[in-house]
């Protein structure tokens, strides 16, 4: 692994090497590599020294980027490494051409034939590394150096308990000796890394300092004695904590910290403020800055008594302004925010880079701005209804109020009202092309986010963050963001730094409890997410609870605890109803439907899904329109109507990619490839699986990834591909104990129990099958794979001859198939009764059985089970006597099992036709066909 650790060493110091090849990298006598030739490197901070358009690098190793003439960055190296790669593998580039020009122009086209389909030998996770480096899309590669190296060092790893219960498990060791040679020359990479210091230098970088200052602005007292301005004290310090600006130097502790310190202590704006209090709410915000005071009414006039109490240097200093009426408060109070500024201990320069960041919302009417300030102490709250209805006052005042327009935006679209959020946010957009930068790029960053332009949202709230870095309103943006598109790791890094700063941020906590469960951690999202529950009932937020119940009956979910989750689901729905909140009443439906599936409620639950699709699309919600088309594919794809569900998965599809979620984007491409593998199309199907596993593991998601490499497996077993087929079953499993997803590591014990019977492996097949059933019996589920299960486990033991026990379990998994109203799985069932009484000799009543599951096959689009029936007839054809017959259908079915690729059934049809062969005494054929 030297090279990769020699490029990630270069990478972090901001150089691309450009130039990589063979030639560079050299071996010492010792096994040690040493990168060379720098010659054309260049660091990735520096523009201007190379032209546009220029091309830079040895042709046969260059990536498609530079065969462009484009910027190239450190995947660039990663795409050349794998070419390097590919040809210690294989002893062949992977694009090979006729001139130099079509060399390069094929890497930007064609993407490499896996190493693997050369030579079969080659161990699968090495072909799937370098495929992955050879993308064509940077994007889509790694992403660096080291991300190659924990790919690789995730396969050395020793399975010791996975080879201790499966022992026919192919090890690394057991490798043929042709790989000796690559393997010692790659191991010879692995080792170390020898690098020159006078290319690089130290590696470590310096880390950013702490802020240098904290400021804290609590809301101001009314003394004028009207109750009709108690509103002004809490929107005066809203807008001085706006209007003193951003700086890495200063953090601003936020109006919510301060809202929630001032609630413990029991203090109200209007509350007089002793030296020991300030101290104590210096000490609770973490500030060494403190500002607060007092404004009054003299006429028309408001003038406005402020104090700055500096810890750090132990003094306070006075500060006043006025203003002639209520509709010059805003310039008083950028001119209060001057005066701030210059007051705190803070150098020159910080000062000027604050002014630069300053961000007044850019309305001259007090009244648009209160309602500006109301609907966003509302909208970090979640009451998204109270919010809207505070944004639509603030534009009714100023409608030329810009950002107003693209808070409403954001709180349409959090109601799940997608075009009318877009119609405001184009209309902000239009508004804001002449403002200041702070507050155009804030509007321009929120259109990205309307517009589901994930990539561009993500660099403009970055921006963003990195300007104004104490603004909790941008980091809460951006970590929503990330947590939309599925980056779970990114989200939960921005929900915790804001709970740094705010434990008791409502939002963040809700949202790191979401994230939590959607990442496999539902235990942990529960305790996020009953914090949040207590402070939205101490606060009687009716809104954001319901959101907090649907979340946690989602982690419920995660943990089979269905009664649990269905009262938590019915509890967010009653309040949702009680509101008229159309979004979130198709949520609730919408979830109680998928576990009402999962309980075999298949007409209620059908009747819940569209329900909740009728809701989004009157609605216009595209998001929420996609996820219960992709459910309703599932649901579909369980029931046996595989047509029905390919057309609804392939229309949430483009959905899905347009919304930039790519967690439900690769569930949308696993049900298409379900779907075309139940209609016998298994190369279709693992080109979908394929790709849905390639969106998995960028997200990381342990279980979707092993989800993924379970219905890989299951192509691989239809085509015969048993150790292809026992490797992904094996890495899915480690996945899923690593999870602690119990449910599914019994669906891949069961599958692999199938594996197993095709092995004639009938023990290790019962013992699989038993200990999948016995915890889906513990689960309490009573779904499709149960049915399946139980469909498994009585092929299982009738394999092995234990007839009685195996037509119990059939007859169970029977009544569980009418149940759900499954035509598949009811057919599979009578198949399997019928081979208890094919083995038992009793061909007439195999006969009966066969026929019927043949006749239920024939009204439903699974192939495989068509197949699978024709073969059964044919097979009773042979054992009864009429072996012309059977050698006719058994040989028309060998050539379709042929042509689909199932290797198989073409085996088992040869065996019975050798039967055949013999029955009619034909003995050299019998053996030829053998």
């Amino acid at each position: 692994m030297q090279v990769c650790q020699a490029l990630e060493a270069a990478h972090a110091e901001g150089v691309v090497h450009r130039d990589l090849k063979p030639q560079n990298i050299m071996l010492d006598s010792s096994g040690r590599a040493t990168v060379m030739d720098f010659g054309i490197a260049r660091s990735m901070e520096l523009t201007g020294m190379t032209q546009t358009g220029a091309l830079l690098g040895t042709p046969d190793y260059m990536s498609p980027e530079q065969a462009k003439g484009q910027e190239a960055d450190a995947r660039s190296d990663v795409f050349t490494l794998g070419i390097i790669f590919y040809e210690l593998l294989t002893g062949k580039t992977p694009y090979r051409a006729d001139t130099v020009l079509a060399t390069l122009l094929k890497r930007t086209q064609e993407r490499a034939r896996p190493p693997v389909e050369l030579d079969p030998e080659i161990p699968r996770y090495l072909s799937d590394v370098v495929v992955r480096c050879l993308e064509i899309d940077p994007r889509l590669r790694y992403q660096s150096a080291s991300d190659i190296m924990k790919d690789l060092e995730a396969q050395r790893r020793p399975r010791t308990t996975l080879l201790q219960r499966l022992p026919r498990f192919r090890t690394v060791e057991e490798f043929p000796t042709k790989w000796i040679a690559p393997g010692l020359a790659l191991l010879l990479l692995f080792l170390g890394v020898v690098f020159r210091q006078k290319i690089f230098g130290p590696s470590t970088q310096p880390k950013p300092g702490a802020p240098a200052a904290s400021l804290a602005i609590l809301p101001f007292r009314n003394a004028s004695g009207d109750p009709g301005l108690d509103w002004l004290g809490p929107e005066l310090a809203e807008l001085l904590s706006t209007d003193v600006g951003q700086s890495a130097s200063l953090q601003t502790v936020s109006s919510e910290r301060l809202r929630q310190i001032l609630h413990d202590l029991q203090l109200t704006p209007n509350s007089s403020l002793d030296p020991a209090t300030l101290q104590r709410l210096a000490d609770s915000s973490s500030a060494q800055t403190v500002v607060w005071g007092q404004y009054d009414r003299l006429g028309d006039k408001i003038r406005i008594d402020a104090k700055l109490q500096d810890s750090k240097r132990d003094r306070t200093t006075a500060l006043k302004e006025e203003a002639p009426n209520k509709d010059a408060i805003p310039a008083a109070v950028d001119r209060l925010a001057q005066a701030i500024r210059k007051k705190l201990a803070l150098s020159p320069s910080v000062v000027k880079e604050l002014e630069a960041q300053a961000f007044k919302p850019s309305s001259k009417s007090l009244a648009a701005l209160r309602g500006y300030n109301e609907g966003l102490e509302f909208l970090r709250q979640g009451s998204n209804l109270e919010a809207q209805k505070r944004f639509e006052a603030s534009i009714k005042e100023d409608p030329e109020f810009a950002l107003a327009y693209s808070t409403l935006a954001q709180t349409c679209a959090n109601l799940g009202r997608d075009s009318e959020a877009e119609q405001y946010s184009r209309k902000a957009v239009d508004l804001g092309e002449k403002l200041p930068p702070p507050e155009k790029y804030r509007i321009a960053a929120g259109h990205t986010r309307i517009m589901k332009d994930n990539a561009k949202a993500i660099e403009s709230y970055g921006n963003l963050a990195k300007a104004a870095p104490g603004d909790l309103d941008v980091q809460f943006g951006l970590a929503r963001i990330y947590e939309d598109t599925g980056s779970f790791d990114q989200a939960r890094d921005l929900y915790s730094k804001i709970l740094g700063s705010d434990p008791k941020h409502l939002e963040a906590l809700a949202g790191i409890g979401r994230v939590e469960v959607q990442s496999g951690n539902p235990q942990k999202g529960l305790d996020y997410l009953n914090r949040a529950l207590t402070l939205t009932v101490e606060a009687g937020n009716d809104e954001e609870q319901a959101w907090i119940m649907q979340a946690m009956g989602a982690a419920y979910v995660t943990l089979n605890k269905f009664d649990e989750a269905l009262r938590d689901y019915q509890a967010a729905l009653d309040i949702r109803t009680r509101l008229g909140q159309k979004r979130g009443i198709a949520d609730s439906v919408y979830a109680i439907a998928e576990v009402e599936d999962s309980q075999g409620k298949s007409a209620l639950a059908l009747k819940g899904y569209n329900q909740a699709l009728e809701l989004r699309r009157e609605i216009g919600d595209r998001k929420g329109t996609g996820d219960v088309l992709i459910d309703l594919g599932n649901f579909y794809l369980n029931h046996g109507q595989y047509d029905q569900s390919l057309k609804m998965s392939k229309e949430a599809l483009p959905i899905e990619r347009d919304v930039g979620n790519q967690k439900n984007q690769a569930l949308a491409l696993n049900n298409i490839g379900a779907a075309f593998f139940y209609k016998g199309q298994y190369d279709d199907a693992r080109t979908y699986y394929e790709q849905a596993l390639q969106l998995r593991e960028k997200l990381k998601v342990p279980g979707d990834r092993a989800d993924s490499l379970h219905n890989l497996a299951e192509v691989s077993t239809y085509l015969g591909e048993y150790n292809q087929a026992l490797d992904y079953y094996l890495r899915a499993l480690e996945l899923r104990r690593g999870a602690g997803d119990k449910r599914g590591a019994a669906i891949d014990s069961n599958s692999m129990g199938v594996l197993f019977d095709y092995q004639g492996r009938y023990g290790a097949a019962v013992a699989s099958q038993e200990d999948a059933l016995k915890t889906f019996r513990q689960l309490g589920e009573r779904n499709y794979y149960l049915a399946e299960i139980l469909n498994g486990y009585g092929h299982a033991l009738t394999e092995a001859g234990r007839w009685d026990e195996a037509q119990k379990s059939l007859q169970e998994a029977l009544a569980l198939g009418r149940e759900l109203k499954n035509q598949p799985l009811m057919a599979e069932t009578l198949d399997f009764q019928g081979d208890v009484f094919f083995y038992r000799g009793d061909f007439k009543s195999a006969t009966a059985l066969y026929e019927q599951a043949s006749e239920i096959v024939r009204r439903t689009s699974d192939q495989h089970l068509r197949l699978t029936y024709r073969f059964d007839l044919a097979k009773v054809a042979v054992q009864e006597g009429r072996s012309q017959e059977g050698i006719k259908a058994l040989r028309a079915l060998a050539q379709e099992g042929d042509s689909k690729g199932l290797k198989y059934l073409s085996v088992e049809c040869s065996t019975y036709v050798a039967q055949a062969l013999i029955n009619l005494k034909k003995y050299s054929e019998a053996q030829q066909e053998l």
